[in-house]
């Protein structure tokens, strides 16, 4: 029998859909930004790490939260008083 699995959060699912298509992304940088410019290697690695980071990272920011259901009510013995030590 197998125990049913949590679903997986919506941020996260968005980061990881936004990464898979940053590659688009970097499509059109390549074909209509740079068009073929001689555009130094370093920059054209930095751009390639750079905007899938910024992708995700916008994507699981504007992405709704997944609510959570709050957790049950604690158990508190009616005959115990929970007082702070004086200071």
């Amino acid at each position: 029998m197998s125990t049913p699995r949590a679903p997986v959060e919506t941020k996260v699912q968005a980061g990881g859909l936004a990464a898979a298509v940053a590659g688009a992304v970097l499509w059109a940088l390549q074909t209509y930004v740079f068009k073929g410019s001689a555009v130094p290697d370093g920059v054209v690695s930095l751009v390639y790490a750079i905007v899938p980071a910024l992708c995700a990272v916008a994507a699981g920011y504007l992405a709704p939260h997944t609510p959570r259901t709050p957790p049950a009510p604690s158990h508190q013995p009616k005959n115990v008083t929970i007082t702070p030590p004086a200071a």
